[in-house]
């Protein structure tokens, strides 16, 4: 059986594409046909996908079913939690988090985010080609993995990497601490997970969420920035002090 990888995340019946290499290969040697069966593997999991159309330039995939996790499970270095905006400023941030390197960005859903997570779901089949579009455009070594959609109480079950450090910045009435001064005591090489805000802020019952779930409090000096530029700014910054930049 042909295996493939694929990089962003997979369930059962979701439509994928092979990377454009792959389906030169498929298409150019023609050792495959519509409705055969192929091994897919992400950096997460392992699936039986079945061909659905073998057009010019590209082969599309059905996920049929799911085998399991891999048996290593792969850890990014820097995420970002993101609140979601609009469309433009939305795509905007997923092609340069792809440029700069983010390894995992996860769309939540906050009090005051511009679009609901139901809505946002339906755009993951477009963000998806904006990521695979912007990796090979970059030639990153850890494809950004792109998750579904949630709200922002469902990270209450999500489950973070052990030892990982958690930041959220916030211009809101909380206690918190310069990025650098978080950053400077921090060991630095383990996972992080950085929370971004829409551009009204946090809710009070946003806030609390993550306090419960033990995140840093942190501010910027200087200039606000907007919500599509912020994730992007201290991304790069502890990419840096990461040495992966």
């Amino acid at each position: 059986m042909q295996k493939f990888f694929v990089r962003h995340k997979l369930k059962v019946d979701d439509i994928t594409y092979l990377s454009d290499s792959d389906s030169e290969l498929v298409i150019k040697e023609g050792i495959l046909d519509i409705e055969d069966v192929v091994e897919i593997e992400t950096y997460e999991k392992i699936f039986y996908g079945q061909i659905s159309d073998i057009a010019k330039g590209s082969v599309e995939i059905q996920i049929i079913e799911e085998k399991g996790e891999r048996e290593s499970e792969y850890v990014p270095s820097i995420a970002i939690i993101q609140a979601l905006s609009n469309e433009s400023k939305f795509d905007y941030f997923l092609e340069k988090s792809v440029e700069i390197g983010i390894e995992k960005i996860i769309p939540i859903q906050s009090k005051y985010s511009l679009k609901t997570k139901s809505k946002a779901i339906k755009d993951t089949g477009h963000w998806n080609k904006l990521v695979r579009d912007a990796v090979e455009q970059s030639r990153n070594i850890f494809p950004t993995i792109i998750e579904r959609p949630i709200r922002i109480d469902e990270l209450e079950e999500y489950i973070f990497p052990d030892e990982c450090i958690k930041i959220c910045l916030a211009t809101e009435s909380v206690e918190s601490k310069y990025l650098n001064d978080i950053l400077k005591n921090t060991e630095i090489s383990k996972p992080i997970y950085i929370a971004i805000g829409p551009e009204k802020g946090w809710s009070s019952s946003d806030i609390s969420v993550f306090k419960e779930l033990g995140f840093q409090f942190v501010k910027l000096k200087g200039n606000i920035l907007r919500t599509e530029t912020t994730g992007l700014v201290i991304g790069s910054i502890v990419k840096y002090l990461k040495g992966e930049i």
